[in-house]
């Protein structure tokens, strides 16, 4: 008993990200500037009265170094882990109440989102203007209305068929770095759900959910046979293991949820692959995704959806599918 509620205070209180690992996502040079920078702070701390060449003298390095600091200059990496620790992301811990929606960010990074490969930029691209408003808005109650003004919404598509999100603030962007975001092209890189997504079902209906709203399909119900459900990602042919070993993880997931799935299969696509996994199609398997899954970013596959059901429901009530209410598959 003592053991199982010592184990629970860990994982409570075992931070998800902390301080080093967003320094770590810079260069070699950045990283050894914040380990000497951290040294000063340290020594400044225990000698408040020393002046900055007596630190420097202290700490070995030149005055130049303790000067800039002196005068409030602090390396790029430790001013995004100070930004993010003013807003109680660094360190980030399980218990945090923002960490389903951090989680539901990350979901549609690995689907219809992203982060730049220069990491100047993360975004998300839709063809509802809602989606990418509600995007924004997430991303505002995590790290604060500050960040607006590095946001924009862009109209895209020769005839403006869809809208994408941007924030240029590239401290959130080394944040969901560390927490597992693909960054740039998806379908040349592996992809995995990252392990603390896994630490709750919470954490879990937020990722897939926003990773449907982005990459999930939805079949419209025709006569006695509609197409199942699906969700589908890219990605070339070395890269087969690792799709099928990250569709094994959305399976878990649905497994979890009492949802039924046929095996992945994989269709040729350009120069790629697509990877889709089938929500077994029955009426009973549908319904309980519409109850159990959330779709997040994408309120038109809500709806689809919903009307599929209700579709398939009428058909049923005038005792034309039989076999739907055995549960068997059509």
């Amino acid at each position: 008993m003592v053991e199982k509620k010592v184990r629970e205070l860990l994982e409570k209180y075992n931070p998800i990200v902390f301080e080093q690992d967003i320094i770590d996502t810079y260069k070699t040079r950045d990283i050894k500037l914040s380990r000497i920078y951290y040294a000063y702070r340290a020594t400044k701390l225990m000698h408040p009265e020393f002046g900055y060449r007596r630190l420097s003298r202290v700490m070995g390095y030149k005055d130049h170094k303790t000067v800039l600091w002196e005068k409030g200059g602090v390396p790029v990496s430790v001013k995004t882990v100070d930004w993010l620790s003013e807003r109680d992301l660094i360190p980030l811990y399980p218990y945090d109440k923002r960490l389903g929606l951090i989680a539901r960010i990350l979901g549609a990074l690995f689907a219809d989102g992203g982060i730049f490969e220069n990491l100047n930029a993360i975004f998300l691209s839709s063809s509802e203007l809602s989606a990418v408003k509600e995007f924004g808005e997430d991303l505002k109650i995590i790290f604060g209305e500050g960040i607006e003004k590095n946001s924009r919404i862009i109209e895209a598509g020769e005839y403006g068929h869809s809208w994408c999100y941007q924030n240029t603030n590239r401290k959130i962007i080394r944040l969901f770095q560390v927490l597992g975001a693909p960054i740039w092209r998806k379908s040349t890189m592996k992809l995995l759900i990252p392990e603390w997504i896994f630490s709750s079902e919470e954490l879990l209906d937020n990722f897939i959910g926003s990773l449907f709203g982005g990459d999930g399909s939805i079949p419209k119900y025709k006569f006695s046979n509609p197409n199942p459900i699906t969700i589908g990602i890219t990605g070339r042919d070395n890269l087969k293991e690792n799709r099928i070993e990250f569709f094994e993880q959305i399976r878990e997931y649905f497994i979890m949820k009492g949802i039924e799935t046929n095996n992945l299969y994989i269709t040729k696509w350009k120069e790629s692959n697509i990877y889709r996994i089938p929500v077994r199609s029955t009426y009973s398997n549908f319904l309980d995704f519409y109850k159990n899954v959330p779709i997040y970013y994408c309120k038109y596959k809500k709806e689809k959806l919903k009307k599929t059901i209700k579709d398939w429901q009428k058909k049923i009530d005038k005792g034309l599918t039989l076999s739907n209410l055995r549960g068997d598959e059509i």
